[in-house]
Order: structure tokens, then sequence, then C-alpha cells
């Protein structure tokens, strides 16, 4: 196992809707890559927080005639949501839209995981980005690490 990137973060809700973007280099093609993801908290737990998030999205999203047929309740439970997205020398590789806070992603020559493109990897830049779709906690940590190799040098 040879680690290409390791990092942590903080992001706050005006964060949301932008992205975070890490360059690393490999100095020769690469045939397995691992990235290992994970963010918290995932739900926004304060429920008044919740409420005025949601009602403040009622006003400006739905027309004032047709704000009584919703309730703020069936939006519950509010939620962080962060992604990756991966590009190599020759383009677009792939992106894990996913909502599990955890995640362990592979791509190899042969197999990748949902979303992402099979393959080697060249020699050259990779790019990783965190797409931060939505932060409703005063504060998401996150932590990044990408290495390429096997599985179990962790």
């Amino acid at each position: 196992m040879k680690t290409l990137l390791q990092a942590e973060g903080t992001v706050t809700p005006s964060c949301s809707k932008s992205h975070i973007t890490y360059t690393f280099h490999l100095h020769e093609m690469c045939q397995e890559l691992h990235l290992e993801f994970n963010y918290e908290p995932k739900k926004l737990e304060d429920e008044s927080q919740a409420q005025a998030l949601i009602e403040e999205g009622f006003t400006r999203y739905i027309l004032e005639a047709q704000r009584d047929s919703y309730s703020w309740r069936d939006f519950l439970p509010l939620q962080n949501l962060l992604t990756l997205s991966l590009d190599d020398e020759n383009g677009f590789r792939g992106a894990g839209h996913r909502h599990d806070p955890v995640q362990h992603l592979t791509i190899t020559a042969d197999e990748a995981s949902p979303g992402f493109i099979p393959g080697s990897f060249p020699k050259g830049q990779l790019k990783l980005m965190i797409n931060l779709h939505c932060v409703v906690t005063e504060q998401c940590k996150y932590r990044l690490h990408v290495w390429e190799g096997e599985v179990g040098g962790k």
C-alpha cells in the first residue's frame, strides 16, 4: 500500500453547493486505487433548527397559497450530503453520489465501485473533488484517505 493523499477538514453551512478539490500525482501507472471517505455528523438532530431551515425553504421555494399543504415534519431528518468525484489525466473517472457517511471505494484495471470507471490510472495528476451538496449542521467533519495497492495494507 502506498498512501497518495490523507486529508481532513471541517465545513459549515456556508460551504453548501461548493466543492473542495485535492490534486495529487501518480509518478507511475496505477492498477488499483482505494478511497476511504467519511463525514460526521450525518443528521441534524436539533428539531427546532431543522424546522427553521425547512420553513425558510418553504418561504423561498413554495408559493404562499400552497404552503399550508406541507408539513415541515415530512422533510425530517435533514442530512448533510458530501459526495466524491474523480478525474485523471484523461478526464472523468466517475462520481460516487451516495448518501452513506462512510465509504470505501475501489477502482482497479478490471472492476470499480458503482459510479466509477474501471481501468488503470495513467501517470500524472488525479483530481479528487468533495462535492458539498448540503451542510445543515453547524459543523461537519470529513476524513479522506487515498492509496494505491491492496486493501490489506491499511
